[in-house]
């Protein structure tokens, strides 16, 4: 079957070719936008403005100012590189129970979950990005 994309990080597959390729859209707008919010601001060439840049906050004291301006910064960047993702919501360091959100925080973790949607394809899909120091 043929694929989208190299599935990243990049692995070798003997059924895909060289590496593991993405087999749907889905699959390949999911790793590109996942991409695009950990890619920080100035490391990808020739486009110094991509990137939201996710762990820049992760030693930031975390609040709803800093959840807000991290919130803007995913939205302004999907809708600038991904104009056929549609944020729905983005939530922080959330958690079944208190105390496994109380073991994230003390283990320096900030999880975003980012809920959207793909143009006209239904349904909404749901990524995770843990973030570890």
């Amino acid at each position: 079957m043929l694929g989208i994309s190299p599935k990243l990080p990049l692995q070798l597959s003997s059924s895909d070719g060289p590496y593991k390729l993405t087999k749907t859209i889905k699959e390949a707008i999911s790793q590109n936008l996942k991409m695009l919010i950990l890619t920080n601001p100035g490391e990808r060439m020739m486009d110094p403005n991509f990137g939201a840049g996710l762990r820049r906050y992760l030693f930031q004291n975390f609040s709803p100012t800093i959840y807000d301006k991290i919130t803007s910064r995913i939205d302004e960047q999907v809708r600038i590189y991904l104009p056929q993702v549609n944020i729905q919501k983005v939530i922080f360091n959330e958690s079944q129970d208190d105390q496994a959100l109380s073991d994230m925080m003390d283990n320096n973790i900030l999880s975003v979950t980012i809920r959207y949607s793909i143009g006209s394809f239904p349904g909404s899909e749901i990524l995770t990005i843990p973030i570890v120091q």
